[in-house]
């Protein structure tokens, strides 16, 4: 997915210059609007991927709190 979005991107910037060279504003315009939508979606996909990589810490961190209380308890 960020890949392609990436992708999107640097096509989009790409574009972006060739019609600023060529002063083309029918390119410039929606290639603006291409570039932003594709930099919201990137942000989103990276908080998104940010959340899971959180709760799937917070997952390991309890099943590790889990064992080392369950080893004190054999140990008394």
């Amino acid at each position: 997915m960020l890949e392609g979005l990436m992708s999107i991107l640097i096509i989009g910037f790409i574009t972006l210059i060739f019609g600023l060279v060529y002063q083309r504003h029918t390119i410039i315009i929606p290639q603006i609007l291409i570039i932003v939508i594709t930099l919201y979606l990137l942000i989103r996909v990276r908080v998104k991927i940010a959340r899971a990589e959180k709760e799937k810490l917070k997952a390991k961190i309890d099943d590790l709190e889990a064992k080392i209380t369950s080893i004190s308890k054999k140990e008394e």
